[in-house]
């Protein structure tokens, strides 16, 4: 629970202190593979939906510890009053805590039926922070996670447009939207302070996740693909092209950055670290379009999933929506 609290620091204060996104870029080895999304939305900006307005009470005893206090109605249980054992919309409450050094109540949930599970950290912070992320170790270095990740903002069976994510760009007042592939998991984070936005975006992220249209047009994009060095020359020699492949040409390319893959490759053989999870340029265009659906109905469940939340928003909401 320590190491998901520390986790959860990590990731609330990235989110809190970026108001723009932004691609993180680093060793082709440990560091992660990112796709900035969304940048910040400036004042004047329309939302989606009219702000929702929210009560506040604090629960007798919790207001010493900063927890947060903002409940959804009266007759759904606020975060702050959760205790061991408890169920909530299919969500059973297998661990709590209160860290009074930093004014928050972490609260460890598990879906029923799926597994599923949920880290929740309660906290007097109005900007709030959701993330649904996924175990997906390898076993090649084709780059499948990365092109996944990639490949599931392109459109979901709720949302089927191109980039979504990108669609909502003037309709949401979001401080942070992300996604990013490392080593062994794959994670899909935001924030905002406007309830109704964090909903859509709830919404939207959850669909793309778990609903993805994963056409094999977009893969061809985002992954790879043979063109011609000139379109219009049916004559001119052929070259691999794509977003990821091109992305991963750029990180290999730096010295620094291959030394310390390579290096990671020969200290780690036989684990899921001696492969390059955001592709190496020589062995991407081994991996088929079939085999990226395949990684994605066998990674990309439930069972396996990893969420997080933090801030000041109802929970009991959130995990009704999510448990549907």
């Amino acid at each position: 629970m320590q190491g998901a609290i520390k986790g959860a620091r990590i990731l609330a204060a990235a989110a809190a202190t970026s108001r723009t996104a932004r691609p993180v870029f680093g060793r082709a080895g440990r560091a992660a593979y990112t796709t900035s999304l969304i940048s910040h939305t400036s004042a004047g900006k329309q939302l989606l939906q009219p702000r929702r307005q929210l009560s506040t009470t604090v629960p007798a005893g919790q207001q010493a510890h900063g927890v947060a206090a903002t409940t959804a109605t009266s007759s759904e249980p606020s975060a702050s009053s959760l205790v061991t054992g408890q169920e909530v919309h299919g969500f059973v409450v297998e661990d709590v805590q209160i860290v009074s050094e930093l004014k928050l109540k972490a609260i460890r949930l598990r879906h029923q039926k799926t597994g599923a599970e949920w880290l929740h950290i309660d906290r007097d912070d109005s900007n709030n922070v959701f993330s649904v992320g996924f175990n997906t170790s390898v076993s090649d270095s084709t780059g499948v996670p990365h092109i996944l990740e990639h490949t599931t903002l392109c459109g979901s069976s709720k949302y089927p447009v191109r980039d979504p994510f990108f669609k909502m760009l003037n309709r949401s007042m979001s401080t942070f939207m992300n996604a990013w592939t490392a080593h062994d998991y794959t994670q899909y984070p935001f924030s905002t302070q406007n309830a109704k936005d964090y909903e859509n975006l709830q919404n939207v992220y959850l669909d793309a996740v778990f609903q993805p249209s994963l056409r094999e047009v977009d893969f061809r994009q985002e992954g790879w693909r043979l063109e011609r060095s000139d379109p219009t020359d049916t004559a001119s020699s052929w070259q691999f092209k794509g977003v990821v492949y091109n992305e991963m040409k750029g990180a290999f390319s730096d010295a620094g950055s291959l030394f310390a893959t390579r290096a990671e490759q020969q200290m780690f053989p036989g684990t899921t670290y001696q492969y390059v999870s955001g592709g190496d340029p020589a062995f991407i265009p081994d991996l088929t379009h079939a085999q990226l659906v395949e990684f994605h109905r066998t990674r990309y469940h439930p069972s396996n999933a990893r969420i997080y939340s933090y801030g000041n928003f109802p929970l009991a909401p959130q995990l009704e929506r999510v448990g549907e």
